[in-house]
């Protein structure tokens, strides 16, 4: 399945040769369940794990084909366009695997955010490393946890974590004034 920036969603086959949600998902989670958003959540390859923590699941996607796909695999899964069904302040978890470096308008994805987030409430980020791993998105559009500090610089970083060789883990949470 074509993902923007002219790479693609690799074979879920081939993802899982080095990327195992249910290896470093407990660690973010640490038990807890709640409301999670999916953002960006392309086929749906987070969802089945997501499903583990999630008192709901939604999954938002610009691609309405691969929002079909999600609902197919996992009919639980509320399935959305855009955050704007979500009511504010009502989300434990905003999750982003892979997504965030695509998003055309991230001034709009932050404030959406932070619109339905809980005050409490945590942004996960998993991203491809800023350096050349052979595979993955161009390095152009990479970001590290620069690049997301600048974009979500209302939230500190309440812990790191490595989810693969080529991937960085970030937990944040809102910075309490």
């Amino acid at each position: 399945m074509h993902h923007r920036h002219g790479h693609y969603y690799p074979p879920e086959d081939f993802r899982r040769t080095f990327e195992r949600p249910e290896e470093y998902l407990p660690e973010v989670f640490e038990g807890k369940k709640g409301v999670i958003v999916d953002y960006g959540c392309g086929n749906g390859f987070y969802a089945r794990y997501l499903l583990e923590y999630a008192t709901k699941l939604y999954c938002i996607d610009i691609n309405v084909i691969a929002l079909e796909e999600v609902k197919k695999k996992f009919n639980s899964a509320i399935t959305l366009t855009s955050p704007k069904e979500i009511p504010d302040s009502t989300v434990d978890f905003v999750f982003f695997a892979n997504s965030f470096h695509d998003m055309d308008d991230k001034q709009y994805v932050v404030s959406e955010v932070k619109r339905i987030l809980k005050s409490d409430g945590r942004v996960i980020i998993i991203d491809w490393k800023k350096e050349n791993t052979g595979f993955g998105p161009p390095l152009s559009v990479r970001m590290d946890e620069k690049d997301y500090m600048k974009w979500f610089s209302d939230f500190t970083v309440e812990k790191r974590f490595t989810p693969t060789p080529y991937h960085f883990g970030l937990v944040l949470k809102r910075k309490t004034s």
